[in-house]
């Protein structure tokens, strides 16, 4: 499960929650607030997209809390660090010590580099 569908299932997990706290039914929030019904279902169930902003400070209007309400608490977990070689992490270095103009000429160099020696 990637880390958006996880903050999905965190913003749904807490709309939830503030529904059920004013004692509503998704048909009478809906109803309420003029949003697509199915689509909220999906949205409080985590499986929608990224959920649409205006829908969301709709939503945290109408419960009276900031929209960071439905962020908080959640922690997306840290992902491994690549593992670089040697030469890789020796070409890094040179390159952070570059001038802003030698960075730009040898990223331009590299996007012209066919696709086979990208790798």
């Amino acid at each position: 499960m990637s880390n958006i569908q996880k903050l999905q299932l965190h913003i749904g997990k807490r709309l939830k929650e503030l529904r059920q706290k004013k004692g509503l039914t998704m048909e009478v929030l809906t109803g309420l607030l003029d949003i697509d019904f199915s689509n909220y279902v999906y949205l409080e169930k985590g499986h929608t997209g990224v959920p649409r902003l205006d829908i969301l400070l709709k939503l945290t209007d109408f419960y009276g809390v900031p929209i960071d309400y439905l962020f908080l608490n959640y922690k997306a977990p840290l992902e491994k660090p690549l593992k670089t070689s040697r030469a890789e992490q020796r070409l890094l270095t040179v390159f952070r010590k570059m001038s802003f103009a030698a960075r730009l000429a040898c990223l331009e160099f590299l996007n012209k580099l066919p696709a086979k020696n990208k790798k």
